[in-house]
């Protein structure tokens, strides 16, 4: 294997003379990332588990990824950690020289960023009008401040006619 600036590269001829080959490891997780991803960044390490299985003309390769991700809250834009757990399984071609997995583990961290992540469930969200997160308390703005929720649900959505009558 090759270090991780090059890449997690895995000669298959060594997975084929071992009839499998099991590694783990800890990577810096911003380094598998080619961009910056809006609302989430990797925080801290990538610890790596990959094992290898020779059958046949493939190489099944299954593992099990974990980290954290910072991330912003949907409803008061607050920077929270989120641990995540994830796995891969891939098939490789057993002609190839090498095996890089690198795209495939990078893929599985991605898949593990919520669409939505709130930093804590009974989050509040902010005042429509200060910006003030309301989790932190009331912000003085008074009832005032979410009117256009409460006109909202004034609403009333007209009934369809019941086309059976006609």
């Amino acid at each position: 294997m090759s270090g991780a600036g090059d890449g997690l590269r895995f000669e298959v001829k060594r997975i084929m003379e071992e009839g499998g080959l099991c590694a783990e490891f800890e990577l810096d997780a911003a380094h598998l990332l080619a961009q910056d991803w809006p609302g989430a960044r990797p925080e801290g390490g990538l610890r790596l588990k990959a094992e290898f299985s020779v059958g046949g003309s493939r190489i099944l390769m299954q593992a099990k990824l974990s980290g954290a991700w910072t991330l912003v809250c949907g409803r008061c834009l607050a920077e929270h950690r989120l641990d995540y757990a994830g796995s891969v399984d891939e098939t490789y071609p057993a002609s190839a020289q090498f095996i890089d997995i690198a795209e495939d583990v990078r893929q599985a961290m991605l898949l593990e960023i919520p669409l939505r992540s709130l930093c804590r469930p009974d989050c509040k969200g902010l005042c429509p009008r200060c910006g003030r997160s309301l989790s932190l308390g009331a912000c003085g703005c008074g009832p005032d401040a979410s009117s256009h929720l409460e006109a909202s649900n004034r609403l009333t959505i007209p009934k369809e006619k019941d086309h059976a009558e006609s």
